[in-house]
């Protein structure tokens, strides 16, 4: 099973408040779907809510690009950190992270979103 991480334990209106303000910034993030210790899956994208009502995390408005989708409400548990309380998640190139969300499914699956700090100098 995937480690919960260290992040704090918080309320599932908080989670809903966090990922309100990632939808709402349109923030990048990196979002992991982890499952068991041998599956993950993840992309680089925008979070927004879709036409069936479901968060999904896609890069662009292209219908065809690869995205991630889950339902926060049937998450079981939620936590929230800075990049201290998750240092084993593999995240690709040199993204600089700012924060990790995370919903804990039945079964310890989990959706993370990692928002992407962005660089200095960077438009």
């Amino acid at each position: 099973m995937p480690s919960p991480g260290t992040g704090a334990d918080i309320s599932e209106r908080d989670a809903a408040d966090l990922l309100h303000k990632l939808i709402t910034e349109q923030s990048r993030v990196q979002a992991l779907l982890l499952a068991h210790d041998s599956l993950a899956a993840g992309l680089v994208g925008r979070v927004f809510i879709g036409p069936d009502r479901l968060v999904w995390v896609r890069r662009g408005e292209d219908r065809s690009e690869p995205f991630l989708r889950f339902d926060p409400a049937a998450a079981v548990g939620f936590k929230y950190g800075d990049t201290r309380a998750f240092p084993n998640i593999p995240i690709p190139g040199d993204l600089r992270l700012a924060s990790a969300l995370i919903f804990i499914f039945p079964g310890q699956t989990q959706m993370a979103l990692f928002e992407i700090a962005e660089q200095q100098g960077a438009s």
